[in-house]
């Protein structure tokens, strides 16, 4: 099933800090203060190795019966698999050139970057998509508060093994009263750090990337106070739903998909719930919170009734929700920007 936490070893192979309760999919191995990283790696299961496999082409299509069994194998010249030392399963494909990074040697060096500002602490580690990506974030320690409600920062860390080789580390923000998430990115497209584990540490370097992502929440901060000060009127929300739906303004109701609708009202009903859990309704800061705790809680996934909470989790972390954030954050951003202030 796409765009869910590995499972592939018969558990949910993600590991945090704190309480169950406080971790929005609320699955995977508790974790202690202290522990060390390659404990951290075995609880998240991360001590599998990404292995190269030459790329091998069947031709078992009818077209190529004309064709001996023996030589329907064909190599690919230049080209390998990517596959779990474990269990076989594919991860990617890549060249010849690709040195692929250990998943436990990823999680060890995102804890040696985030080593060097202890205002980030290691919180959440696994892996997604049957061990393609590896994830784990960073809590920020200092306090945040945004439109006058507390949000918890974490720096984002992301790799893939589809032979890019680079990881992403971005700011990422949760509201407390509601769990709803966004990338500090869709609001500042220069807090996204992309990294090569091949490239020599440089400590000095690393300290500067970690303040401009502190940087970047105090901006999420800024963006978000001003937010709550716009106005935004009832059939503004309505046509805000519909331009991130892509639901053009003039067709009628009976024209427009039962799919589509079906969201429209969803997107409505998750504005009045935020509006019920203590946000100011008619403004901006609403319209927006309503899009993450639709992304976050609400919207339907193609997957079974009881993966679907993971399913939603992904594809809000990295998937097409996380988009339909960046184009809600993209369409009420001009409202408020003039109303963010300068940064010193």
């Amino acid at each position: 099933m796409a765009h869910e936490i590995d499972m592939t070893n018969g558990r949910a192979n993600i590991a945090y800090l704190g309480s169950r309760n406080d971790v929005w999919h609320r699955l995977g191995t508790e974790m202690k203060p202290g522990m060390n990283i390659a404990t951290w790696a075995k609880a998240a299961g991360l001590e599998w190795s990404a292995v190269k496999v030459p790329a091998i082409v069947h031709l078992t299509s009818p077209d190529f019966d004309h064709i001996a069994a023996e030589n329907r194998f064909a190599p690919v010249e230049g080209w390998n698999h990517l596959v779990r030392s474990d269990n076989g399963r594919p991860l990617g494909y890549v060249s010849n050139q690709y040195q692929p990074v250990q998943p436990a040697d990823i999680l060890a060096w995102f804890d040696r970057y985030i080593g060097v500002n202890d205002m980030f602490k290691l919180d959440v580690a696994g892996s997604l998509k049957d061990g393609a990506v590896i994830w784990a974030t960073a809590k920020y320690q200092g306090d945040l508060k945004v439109a006058g409600s507390d949000h918890v920062a974490r720096l984002l860390m992301s790799t893939t093994f589809d032979g890019s080789g680079a990881t992403i580390n971005q700011g990422t923000t949760t509201r407390v009263v509601c769990r709803n998430t966004m990338r500090v990115a869709h609001m500042d497209g220069s807090a996204v750090i992309r990294t090569r584990h091949s490239t020599k540490f440089d400590a000095a370097k690393v300290g500067k990337e970690l303040a401009a992502v502190a940087k970047g929440f105090a901006q999420y901060k800024a963006m978000g106070d001003a937010m709550a000060t716009v106005e935004f009127g009832r059939d503004e929300v309505s046509r805000f739903f519909k331009q991130v739906l892509d639901i053009p303004f003039e067709t009628k109701a009976e024209d427009v998909s039962t799919r589509k609708m079906n969201q429209f009202e969803a997107l409505r009903d998750a504005y009045r719930a935020t509006v019920n859990e203590g946000t100011e309704g008619n403004t901006v800061w609403t319209a927006l919170n309503a899009i993450t705790r639709y992304v976050d809680h609400d919207r339907a996934t193609r997957n079974t009734e009881a993966t679907s909470e993971v399913s939603r989790f992904a594809s809000a972390q990295f998937g097409s929700g996380d988009q339909m954030k960046g184009k809600a954050m993209g369409l009420l951003f001009p409202l408020i920007k003039d109303r963010i202030p300068v940064a010193a």
